[in-house]
């Protein structure tokens, strides 16, 4: 037999290592385990305090000897009496070896031994800290040494993080400092450990300079999990008062690699060459990006950077934009593109390229076959079915918008739009689009319009600018693209979508795609009037065997009947039939053998081979059956041939072919036949289920599951949900985890009686032995709680969830929320005791859930499948915002009906809970829990109108603002900030909070083009704003305009007319009309609804009185500003300007004054008895201050704040957009329609051959509107999707000049290592006497328990207790010397000057570098002042040959007055007392007389004074 080359030769590599470590016989020693554990550590121990006779090879094999023993007996050392202090007294002998691997043994044996807190008191007692520093600092081919060394400090802090000692974190520092310029590889574990230490100890890490370190390293790293770590514990510091003075955070540095167009990083960088200097310029872009995302992230991070009167930090970096320095700007947009979690358009300068990179439905790589598959594709595309539920990411976005906007960034963007290059000009329209489209969504219409960045882009166009004119006709085209998602990328979500509820389909589409349907249908009537015959031979099917040259437009055409009735008795017709089925057959190889490189084309060949089967169905004749019979036995043996051959990749169908061929489209026309009666017949005569069945449910291979889970039709009951249960229910864990994910694609897609069938499989799942199943199916009931039949479906099953522990909790309170779940629960006093539960301890439990999966969001660290944390995400970057709604509470779901809010108010604690509010208490990490969790509690409770009202009768809504606003603490800002979220998810709370200077956004998260809805308004005593009763019900389906945006030319007032809605004649009750309008005009018959984009309304008018408690008018002049607009979008401000006069205003009674953006749809809203209108926005749309800085040209753009006529610049550009639009230069600019952006991608397919397509039947398009079929249930109150932000931003954050006194630089040093070593406690001790610590000491802390004070002399002044010095003793002159330099090596200023001065000193006096006590005096030293890494090491260095020989004496005399007094204890027993006394007195006698103690040496380390002689020996 042959034999590979593993087998015939050896690992050498092995074999070598294997020979080092045993070449030497004689270091072997005689152990074994299982002898008595006293005896194995009394031979160990003894051997290591051995000086000599004893190689290096054998102390290591003792040292991992003692680490078997320890780990044999526990570390329980006092079982076989030995004291742990003297266990460490003998190992740190080790430590003080001259071999690096004996220091690394006996650190290895010292992390095993230490168990608790009271160990690492004796560790740091023992001055051991000093020998691991030492260790860790020292770089001489020791690199094994200094693994153990970090390895045991992290053990430390581990267990007393109290007790970490002072000089491990000196070095942890010193080597985070200067870590990057030595290349040192223990960098990322020093600053993992610096993260934690400042965790854990946060004092330690502020007092050893831990703030400074972490701060440099951020801009040295490049990964994101790293930098985020560091981040996070600056950000940590900056939560609570206490930490954030102390510790001096300055984050504003980590901006300057973009605002310094010159920044140097540090003082090795100012000599490198260009090139490297670029590409350390980008480097330093990657950091600041990666850092600068963490902490735009966070709480602490937004109110530290973001504040509108902070120039240093957001607003620095949004000014930078308006400086043409296209590097740059380039990086900040990359920098806003992942804040915002948009995908980054590709490099280039084709804006059609860039819109499909924005596309929502563009193909992501997580839905290829071999991954998530349609389930992936239908959790990324369909909305989640919580529409007015919070979402903490959503109100966390919310307010960076309203930053930005404060800031001036839309104008920024417009700036780099219109002074940049043709890429920079792409990228910079695709942000500002997704900008506009955003804060349209999530801002409230009083925050959304503060900077004017349309009309100044108008302006830029109208002066000839072709970036200018681009932007405005992609932001158009991208608002087309916009309305027509969401839409399916695959086939097999497209027809589950059609199959399912909350599907509607667009009845219009825009121009374009009418003139490319009147063109087809054009060409249909010409066919018409043709012969069939004729019609198919110009199909080419008849003519040609080539696929590729046939007419498949035409092919479609004639399947669907629209020009030519098949019939299967005429011949051409019949071999018209037989040869398209001939090529679908899969053993012809034709169809079977496509490759899907070319998505369209192999979309439109499945879309027809659909239609084939379609109409031989609907024939109903013995031909057409035969005929699809033959093909579908086909397809049969095929799947047959996948579990019946030798293996499954020599068949047609194999996994390869699967993902690369169109073979997986044959599972889809088995899906297409499911949905019909016949389709159904056929499959059972051709037993296809009971092999798809088996197929499903044995094999491994992931493919086929998911082809056959996603083609199916399970609209009605029948075998389809027979499989996929039996999917379910399969041995196979990832079948069974894709058929679990796939149901919720089923739940949001709307499958007919879901709520019946869909709920009991996912019930079913929770008792699955995957944790993954579980939790996915745990997740979709949480969504399906969201629909009222599906929780009526929930609440009859009333499944068993005590076995989820709080997971299972938290979906049982989801039952409370109806009537019929709290009188199903509410036996045996369950809801009474679960609100007690709730009280002691879930409350605060809840505060810990929701940060944590907060964490998850907006952070890279984040659980998988199984709901457990594993690594960090890559470094890959993700462009999709990730969503967590907040979990349900016990609160907010009894208060939705009047019996649990009864019960609320009886047995909750609301009294309390509402005194911690008001109380406001937040001085340690206890009062900051409790009040998170009452705020919790007291926000879910108010997402009620009966809790809301409660709460306002305690004036509680305004504590909550109070805390949002004033509190110290970060995170209670946040959390109030987050809760007030939670009451404005109502009307009467949306209401409410703007009577309290909040403005809410008043539309639910299924309404992607809101309309703007007036708050409610409380003036009994105004009586001039009076309309009639009759305006249409503003309805929350997601598309309420039936047109999409109009195209540039041709726009008239006929196109804005089909979005009207007739309502009764309105009589004009007042005799003033608009100062604009002509004196004979009309009133208009006719109410226009619009949009939030459509219609922005400033108002000008008194601020609001906070004392009073509501607000009037008085006499104040409203002026109101509507920017009318027929795009229904912010993100186009192109068809907004038709014509300059023709806009209508609306008056009450009040001067008007013209729109800024008038528009020819624009109608004036009636004034008629009956009923109050309810203004909009008591102080709406206000001047954005920052944003006047900004640019001047956008100050002048401002209309309806600061003053009641238009600049003369929106005058100039609102009359000349006309003019622009009939410009020949206009008209030949591209239009990139979201059709377009397909035919111009890779895929290379003409345009006719997929417009017509798509064009040609509506109903089959993937353009589809979204909306959710839902009867409104029991306790439909929330109706908005819950963000509220204040009307004065800067109430928010602190102020700077307030914030800055707060930090005492006195009291807490900020350390500069790279220039002067400032603020620390450093003076020249020329004329002072230095005190020798005994206790910090090697040699001197062995001596005696109370010695007397020794002395050493430092620049040549005496102890006056000490003989007189005539310097005749030269060691104690060097000593003092080299103590005085290093006090001086501190200084980085001169590092350079004491290095060569200890050099000197060490080759002149080396036996003074060989004192202990010197040395131990030096690493006291650098335990109290930061030092660098560099003078660090050197020190070590010059101490390197320390003699350590009177410490093994001692170590020695220790471990045998151990052993004796074991000796003395156990022959106690039999001697008696009086024994034990006198050996107990001899052996105190022998300890504590110093004299008995030989110390006199050949070479004294230092001057110690005797007792009995007063000379120095």
């Amino acid at each position: 037999m042959a034999s590979t080359s593993w087998m015939r030769y050896p690992n050498t590599r092995y074999g070598r290592f294997q020979r080092s470590r045993h070449s030497n016989k004689e270091d072997d020693i005689n152990f074994d385990v299982a002898n008595d554990p006293h005896q194995n550590v009394t031979n160990i121990l003894s051997a290591l305090c051995q000086i000599s006779n004893i190689s290096d090879g054998k102390r290591l094999n003792y040292l991992n000897a003692f680490v078997k023993v320890t780990l044999h007996i526990e570390g329980n050392f006092e079982s076989i009496g030995f004291k742990m202090r003297d266990i460490l007294c003998c190992l740190r002998i080790a430590l003080l070896h001259e071999s690096t691997q004996v220091r690394s043994g006996g650190l290895r044996a010292i992390r095993h031994v230490l168990r608790n807190e009271d160990d690492i008191t004796q560790l740091n007692k023992l001055l051991i800290p000093f020998l691991i520093a030492r260790s860790l600092d020292l770089v001489l081919k020791n690199d094994v040494e200094r693994i153990e060394a970090m390895k045991l400090i992290r053990k430390i802090l581990m267990l007393s993080p109290s007790n970490f000692h002072v000089a491990l974190g000196r070095s942890l520092v010193s080597l985070a400092n200067g870590g990057v310029e030595e290349k040192d590889r223990m960098l990322r574990i020093c600053l993992a450990t610096l993260c934690e230490l400042g965790v854990v100890n946060t004092s330690l890490f502020i007092e050893t300079g831990g703030v400074a370190a972490i701060t440099r390293n951020l801009l040295e790293c490049q990964t994101p999990k790293i930098a985020e770590s560091l981040c996070g514990v600056l950000l940590l510091l900056l939560d609570k008062p206490s930490t954030r003075n102390q510790a001096a955070i300055d984050l504003h540095s980590i901006a300057a690699p973009y605002c310094d167009f010159h920044y140097r990083h540090g003082w090795k960088d100012k000599d490198k060459y260009v090139s490297v200097f670029r590409d350390e310029r980008e480097l330093r872009f990657n950091c600041s990006r990666l850092a600068l995302l963490s902490i735009l992230r966070s709480w602490p991070g937004i109110m530290h950077f973001c504040g509108p009167s902070n120039k240093a930090g957001l607003k620095a970096v949004v000014e930078v934009l308006y400086l043409n320095q296209l590097e740059v700007r380039k990086a900040v947009l990359d920098l806003l593109y992942e804040l915002l979690g948009l995908p980054q358009p590709e490099w280039t300068d084709e804006l059609s390229v860039a819109l499909s990179a924005v596309d929502p439905c563009e193909p992501q790589s997580s839905w290829r076959l071999n991954e998530g598959f349609v389930a992936a594709e239908g959790r990324s595309i369909l909305p989640h079915l919580a529409k007015t539920t919070p979402s903490i990411n959503d109100m966390h976005l919310a307010l960076l918008l309203y930053c930005f906007l404060e800031c001036g960034l839309l104008g920024a963007i417009v700036e780099v739009i219109a002074t940049s290059d043709t890429f920079i000009s792409v990228r910079a329209t695709v942000l500002l689009g997704e900008l506009l489209h955003l804060i349209q969504i999530l801002l409230p219409p009083e925050c959304c319009n503060i900077s004017p960045a349309l009309p100044s882009l108008l302006e830029y166009a109208t002066y000839g600018k072709p970036q200018a004119v681009k932007a405005v006709n992609g932001l158009q085209q991208l608002q087309k693209l916009l309305r027509a998602r969401p839409a399916s990328y695959s086939l097999h979500l497209d027809f589950i979508l059609r199959s399912g509820r909350n599907i509607k389909f667009s009845s219009k589409n825009s121009k374009k795609s009418r003139h490319k349907l009147k063109t087809l249908k054009f060409k249909l009537q010409q066919l018409v009037g043709k012969d069939g015959d004729d019609v198919i031979k110009e199909t080419g099917v008849l003519l040609n065997k080539d696929a590729y040259t046939w007419n498949w437009n035409l092919i479609r055409i004639v399947l669907k009947g629209e020009s030519v009735k098949i019939d299967l008795a005429d011949a051409s017709h019949r071999n018209f039939v037989k040869r398209l089925v001939d090529f679908y057959m899969p053993s012809r190889n034709r169809y079977s053998h496509m490759d899907l490189t070319s998505p369209k084309i192999s979309i439109a060949y499945t879309v027809t081979g659909i239609e084939l089967i379609n109409c031989l169905l609907e024939l109903e004749d013995e031909e057409s059956g035969r005929i699809l019979r033959d093909l579908f036995t086909d397809i049969s043996g095929h799947i047959t041939a996948i579990t019946g051959g030798r293996t499954v990749h020599d068949c047609l169908f194999s996994p390869q072919h699967m993902n690369s061929t169109q073979c997986q489209s044959y599972f889809l026309f088995i899906g297409r036949l499911t949905s019909t009666d016949a389709g159904i017949q056929l499959l059972n005569s051709l037993q296809m289920f009971q092999r798809l069945e088996h197929l499903a449910t044995t094999t491994n291979v992931d493919c086929y599951v998911k082809l056959i889970v996603s083609s199916l039709d399970y609209s009605n009951p029948g075998p389809c949900r027979d499989l996929l249960n039996a999917v379910l229910k399969c041995p196979v864990e990832s079948s069974r985890l894709y058929a679990t994910q796939f149901l919720l694609v089923l739940l949001r897609a709307g499958i007919n009686n879901f709520s019946d069938w869909g709920v009991k499989f996912l019930v079913s799942q929770l008792k699955d032995n995957s944790r993954s199943v579980c939790l996915a199916a745990l997740n979709s009931l949480h969504e399906a709680c969201e629909m009222v039949n599906c929780l009526e479906t929930l609440v009859k099953l009333y499944p068993d969830l005590s076995y989820l522990g709080e997971k299972g909790s938290l979906l049982l309170i989801r039952l409370l929320a109806i009537s019929s779940g709290f009188q199903l629960l509410n036996k045996n006093d369950f809801v009474a005791n679960e609100i007690k539960n709730w009280d002691e301890y879930f409350n605060c439990r809840y505060v810990k859930l929701v940060e944590g999966e907060t964490s998850d969001v907006l952070t890279l660290h984040q659980r998988d499948e199984d709901g457990k944390y594993d690594k960090r995400t890559s470094a890959i970057r993700t462009g999709s915002r990730k969503d967590f709604f907040l979990p349900p509470h016990l609160y907010g779901q009894l208060s939705r009906h009047t019996e649990g809010f009864l019960m609320l108010v009886h047995h909750g604690s609301l009294e309390i809970m509402l005194q911690h509010l008001s109380n406001g208490l937040c001085e340690t990490d206890k009062d900051i829990l409790q009040l998170k969790a009452s705020l919790w509690a007291i926000g879910h409770f108010g997402s009620s109108v009966e809790g809301l009202r409660y709460l306002i009768l305690n004036n509680c809504l305004a504590t909550i603002i109070a805390l949002a606003q004033d509190c110290l603490v970060f995170s209670i800002r946040a959390t109030s900030y987050y809760v007030l979220g939670l009451i404005a998810t109502t009307k009467l709370g949306a209401d409410e909070l703007f009577k309290l200077g909040w403005f809410c956004t008043r539309h639910n998260r299924h309404v992607v083009w809101p309309i703007i809805e007036e708050e409610a308004w409380d003036d009994d005593n105004d009586d001039s704003l009076q309309i009639a009763c009759g305006f249409p019900d503003i309805t929350s389906t997601l598309y309420f305009f039936d047109s999409g945006i109009k195209d540039v030319e041709g726009s008239t007032d006929d196109d804005t007319s089909e979005s009207m809605v007739a309502l009764p004649d309105a009589v004009v009750t007042g005799p003033q009309k608009s100062l604009t309008l002509p004196a004979n005009q009309n009133v208009p018959s006719a109410y226009h609804k619009r949009s939030l984009s459509e219609s922005k309304t400033f108002e000008i008018i008194r601020a609001p009185d906070k004392t009073k408690g509501s607000f009037r008018l008085g006499t104040e002049i409203v002026r109101r500003v509507r920017n009318n607009s027929t795009t229904e979008s912010t993100t186009s401000g192109v068809s907004s300007c038709d014509s300059v006069g023709g806009g209508r205003s609306v008056i009450y009674e009040r001067p008007q004054i013209l729109s800024p953006i008038p528009s020819s749809c624009s109608l004036s809203t009636l004034k008629q008895p009956g009923q109050k209108v309810r203004r909009h926005s008591e102080s709406s749309r206000r001047v954005s201050v920052q944003s006047g800085s900004n640019s001047d040209k956008s100050l002048q753009s401002l209309v309806g704040g600061a003053s009641s006529k238009l600049s003369h610049q929106d005058l100039v550009g609102y009359a000349t957009l006309r003019s622009l639009r009939k410009s020949p230069r206009y008209l030949e600019e591209p239009t990139y329609d979201f059709d377009d952006i397909q035919n111009d991608s890779v895929w290379d397919v003409p345009a006719s051959f997929i417009d017509e397509f798509n064009a040609l039947d509506t109903s089959n398009s993937s353009i589809k509107r979204f909306s959710i079929n839902e009867s409104s249930g029991e306790g439909e109150e929330r109706c908005y999707m819950g963000i509220s932000l204040p009307q004065d931003i800067h109430n928010l954050f602190l102020d700077v000049e307030d914030d800055a006194k707060d930090v005492s630089l006195e009291k807490f040093p900020i350390i500069d290592d790279e220039i002067v070593y400032a603020m620390h406690e450093f003076k020249l001790r020329e004329e002072t006497v230095r005190k020798h610590d005994l206790e910090m000491c090697f040699m001197c802390s062995w001596k005696s328990p109370d010695p007397q004070e020794v002395y050493m002399e430092v620049a040549g002044v005496t102890d006056p207790l000490r003989d007189n010095y005539d310097g005749t003793c030269p060691n104690g002159v060097v000593k003092a010397q080299v103590l005085r330099l290093v006090d001086q090596f501190s200084n980085p200023v001169w590092c350079k000057q004491v290095k060569q001065s200890l050099l000197q000193c060490k080759q002149g006096s080396p036996q003074v570098f060989q004192d202990a006590c010197l040395y131990s005096e030096v690493c006291k030293m650098i335990s109290e002042c930061t030092y660098r890494l560099s003078p660090r090491r050197m020190l070590h260095e010059l101490f390197l040959e320390v003699n350590y020989e009177d410490l093994y004496v001692e170590t020695a005399k220790i471990l045998k007055d151990a052993m004796t007094i074991e000796h003395v204890t156990d022959s106690g027993k039999s001697s008696g007392d009086s024994i034990d006394n006198e050996k107990s007195e001899a052996q105190q006698s022998n300890i504590k007389k110093l004299d008995s103690l030989k110390l006199a040496y050949k070479e004294n380390k230092f001057p110690i004074r005797n007792r009995n002689e007063s000379k120095i020996v």
